[in-house]
């Protein structure tokens, strides 16, 4: 059974600020209403201690605000949660949001405000050694958090800006670690309280799945899975559609318990049951989790190596051995461009998965990509299949070779508009069945060497 993926609750804050009461502006009791109850969740559903909340009313100030975020930003090593309700304002080019305090004037967005820019800032200044930094937003405009265009579609620079990071080429756009923004609204939309409501709209939905839960879903929800529920549910009404930015994978692998999937659960068994025990008939493993490494850092080292007669299959070549020309057609670019997708899924979905091996058997945070688990885990068990696993990433981290564009360094050489070179290699279905063949053959390897490694016998 997979382990959890939630957050540690002891290493984790949030910041909950609900503003229900404006000098110039209308009341929004909603707001304040949503805030508390969103805090009980974080208490009852997460296990967030009290001491790790801090909730907001009418009375913040902006230096109060900021302050806040900035000393739960500074004592957070998992997840921050930063969540605003209340009024909204954008500036006159419509380029940079307000977040509206008790004595804000909707005619100076300037005045009596916490521009989103500094509150970013400060919490991504301060939250540097964070894990996840999640920042819910529920007011007007506040997709413009995203940075989002004119045409209400955020480009890969602008959403960079947006979070606060440098657009790197050649970064690895499936790591698990980073921001998500959410937004009840687009750039240019209002967000609503609808009357005599308890929760603002993107709020009020969002707590139903938090108290509810998800049918027919796992033990745990996605950010992306929640708030896409919550994002149809607004437009099936017709309100403003919510808005998510997130970094790298984070809204994919920051997750919450699903309480249907609690519920639903058999009596009896426990959560450490769950998390740690596997049914491998015959194999009895003593994992000593007081050793260290050469950096002191505990590592996972079995009395001895399991199941010593059981060796995985190398991925070896996915690729055909004489591959089709890329065309050049115009028409052939859609069907590429669908199947490079495809196998840009298929590596995230693996990645997603050796997450999960990361904390099963405990690699130390800072070893991220698959390669470099593998190549720990070797290291500090001694198993030499772990480097099967890794020379197998290696196989197929090295996906799209040949069958990406490519920018001309020489605008003359180009043949094709905006200085690019066409694909050396037409990407055929074929080839991507090929791959997704060898990547559930590394799937089933992994599993079994993880489960081994895992296995734990009273």
């Amino acid at each position: 059974m997979e382990p959890t993926v939630l957050p540690d609750p002891q290493a984790s804050r949030a910041v909950l600020v609900g503003l229900d009461t404006y000098a110039g502006m209308t009341s929004l009791p909603a707001a304040a209403h949503g805030t508390r109850r969103l805090s009980k969740l974080l208490r009852d559903l997460w296990g967030l201690p009290g001491s790790h909340i801090t909730v907001l009313g009418a009375e913040a100030s902006a230096d109060g605000i900021l302050s806040a975020v900035r000393d739960a930003a500074e004592a957070t090593r998992d997840t921050l949660v930063v969540y605003f309700a209340g009024h909204g304002l954008r500036d006159q080019e419509g380029e940079n949001l307000y977040l509206c305090l008790a004595g804000a004037d909707p005619n100076y967005p300037q005045v009596g405000t916490v521009a989103y820019r500094d509150l970013r800032r400060v919490l991504r200044t301060a939250g540097a050694s964070a894990r996840y930094r999640l920042t819910v937003l529920d007011c007007c405009y506040s997709g413009l958090a995203g940075a989002m265009s004119p045409h209400g579609r955020a480009t890969r620079d602008e959403l960079a800006r947006a979070l606060g990071e440098s657009a790197t080429p050649g970064s690895d756009p499936w790591e698990d670690y980073g921001d998500v923004v959410l937004t009840s609204a687009p750039h240019d939309r209002q967000s609503f309280a609808l009357p005599g409501a308890t929760y603002p709209e993107a709020t009020g939905e969002l707590i139903k799945i938090l108290e509810r839960g998800i049918p027919g879903e796992g033990p745990e929800l996605s950010v992306t899975l929640a708030w896409q529920r919550v994002r149809r549910r607004l437009l099936e009404r017709g309100s403003p559609a919510p808005q998510q930015f997130a970094q790298n994978t984070v809204a994919d692998y920051l997750c919450f318990p699903n309480r249907a999937a609690t519920a639903a659960a058999p009596a009896g068994v426990s959560g450490d049951a769950k998390l740690y025990s596997t049914e491998l008939p015959g194999i009895s493993i003593k994992i000593d989790q007081t050793q260290k490494n050469s950096e002191g850092v505990p590592s996972v080292v079995p009395a001895s190596v399991p199941g010593p007669d059981w060796q995985p299959a190398p991925v070896g070549r996915w690729r055909p051995e004489s591959e089709l020309p890329y065309p050049g057609d115009d028409a052939y670019f859609k069907q590429q461009y669908a199947h490079r997708r495809l196998l840009d899924q298929e590596w995230a979905n693996l990645k997603k998965e050796f997450k999960t091996v990361r904390r099963r058997l405990q690699v130390p945070f800072h070893v991220r990509s698959p390669a470099s688990i593998a190549i720990w885990l070797h290291q500090s068990t001694g198993d030499s299949r772990w480097m099967v696993i890794a020379e197998s990433i290696k196989s197929l981290e090295d996906r799209t070779e040949g069958y990406v564009t490519t920018i001309v360094n020489d605008a003359y050489a180009a043949q094709v508009p905006g200085g690019r070179s066409q694909a050396s290699y037409q990407l055929t279905i074929d080839t991507v069945n090929a791959y997704r063949e060898r990547a559930n053959q590394l799937r089933a390897d992994m599993k079994k060497l993880t489960d081994l490694h895992a296995g734990l016998q009273e």
